[in-house]
């Protein structure tokens, strides 16, 4: 495994334009033909536009393949391209080395974002990967509804009883729920 994680490069690429069947299949299929994988990717519609994301990991003759073809996706896709080749990720010195989550589910309200990240922002909490989603809920009344998953790193020096208090606060103020509470989670670093 740390041969694999060694010999390979990490890249973005973003897609953004008209929308079409097939558009994520085309940005997967333009990795894979140039030995990639894809280790996360978000599709996502507005109105007739569309914006897709794919994290790649390759090794670095392949990230190199991908740059130089990008025009070439252009074309196929009618779309904007941005690739953006990337270092591997690192883990700053004054936080923990483990990756930590959470899920909440709260009343889709302005502010409920910008309330969450100052609370990560007042623990020193270093966001890495964040995805929040809204739908509408049904009953009793139909209203919106917002999920957010947080994937973070901690400081070293952390007061995770101070902080599960101001979530929880936070989550009520926004009458939420707090699905999974703060807890350790698998995986590696550019995956989130």
């Amino acid at each position: 495994m740390a041969d694999i994680v060694e010999n390979y490069q990490h890249a973005a690429l973003w897609l953004i334009g008209p929308d079409m069947p097939g558009l994520l299949r085309l940005g997967a299929t333009y990795v894979l033909d140039r030995g990639g994988n894809i280790d996360k990717d978000i599709a996502d519609k507005f109105g007739e536009k569309a914006v897709v994301f794919l994290s790649i990991t390759a090794d670095p003759d392949g990230i190199r393949q991908m740059d130089q073809d990008k025009e070439q996706l252009k074309r196929d896709s009618g779309c904007g391209v941005v690739f953006q080749p990337m270092n591997s990720p690192t883990v700053p010195d004054k936080f923990q080395q483990e990756l930590h989550g959470f899920d909440i589910v709260t009343d889709d309200r302005p502010g409920m974002i910008a309330d969450l990240t100052g609370l990560l922002d007042k623990f020193g909490v270093l966001i890495v990967g964040h995805a929040g989603e809204r739908y509408i809920a049904e009953l009793p009344q139909p209203h919106a509804r917002g999920g957010q998953k947080c994937v973070v790193l901690l400081p070293k020096e952390f007061d995770l009883p101070g902080f599960t208090r101001e979530l929880d606060a936070l989550v009520w103020k926004y009458n939420g729920m707090i699905k999974t509470p703060l807890r350790r989670v698998p995986g590696l670093l550019w995956w989130w």
